[in-house]
């Protein structure tokens, strides 16, 4: 007979719970990790204290107040995710490589293997109630890598860093498009009627009835330009005419801006 079916029993025969609730619980914990005990007390028909009394005056076990007796030297015995696992922490070593382990369901076989497998100690079981081994876990017991990258903690911080990691990789991508796009094209801002193209050391101003200027310095000129034109094309000569005394960049961009003053193709 199970563990589980055992604890049901003690249950039905202390008129505490029925054993139509029992059957209820055990379909609810088919597939899944959750203990006999802990799902009657959700289901509410169940409480902490009931369930401890029963199991305590069955095995003859005490209930302990974990405060009372925790050993700051198990403190690092076991992780907190396998703690709030199995609803147990463990409270003090014993000798014969013993491990005192306070638990809600001292009669969960498979809590006691895995912390003996996990420690490679000898498990001994107390009872204690849910509330103390909450207050326990989280008070007495320190943060670990293996509570974060445990596979269920692991599992909700993962999907939170790639949504992080995704968030942040799109505003950089945006900004390094802005810088590309800044950096190729400079700006362009409207001023009353004119239009102004800036870059490179040099601004374009193109108004609303055609004429276009040049303002600023190029690379290799010895001077600054300020002198507008009748419209962009004659300014485009002029660039033509001083090509020499542009760089590279500023050339190009330049060639760039009037392209932008050419009527689109039908």
């Amino acid at each position: 007979m199970t563990k589980k079916q055992r604890l049901g029993e003690l249950l039905v025969q202390h008129g505490l719970v029925g054993q139509e609730r029992i059957e209820e619980a055990l379909r609810l914990q088919v597939g899944g990790n959750r203990r006999l005990g802990y799902l009657l007390i959700k289901m509410g028909v169940l409480s902490d204290d009931q369930l401890l009394e029963t199991l305590s005056e069955q095995l003859e076990m005490p209930i302990v107040n974990t405060a009372d007796i925790f050993d700051p030297e198990v403190k690092r015995a076991l992780p907190r995710y396998l703690c709030r696992k199995y609803n147990a922490i463990p409270l003090r070593f014993g000798d014969r490589n013993l491990l005192q382990v306070a638990m809600l369901d001292p009669l969960d076989d498979e809590a006691i293997v895995d912390i003996e497998n996990y420690t490679g100690r000898v498990v001994e079981p107390v009872l204690a109630r849910q509330k103390d081994i909450s207050a326990a876990i989280g008070g007495k017991l320190p943060l670990s890598f293996k509570d974060i990258f445990n596979p269920q903690v692991y599992n909700r911080f993962a999907k939170v860093a790639t949504l992080c990691a995704a968030v942040l990789l799109l505003a950089v991508a945006a900004l390094l498009f802005r810088y590309v796009q800044t950096e190729k094209y400079g700006t362009i801002s409207v001023v009353e009627n004119t239009r102004l193209y800036k870059n490179h050391d040099l601004i374009i101003g193109i108004e609303g009835d055609g004429k276009a200027s040049i303002f600023g310095h190029g690379a290799y000129a010895t001077g600054y330009y300020s002198v507008t034109f009748a419209n962009a094309e004659v300014l485009g000569n002029f660039v033509e005419q001083k090509k020499q005394n542009f760089s590279d960049k500023q050339y190009a961009w330049l060639g760039w801006v009037f392209s932008q003053q050419r009527p689109a193709a039908q």
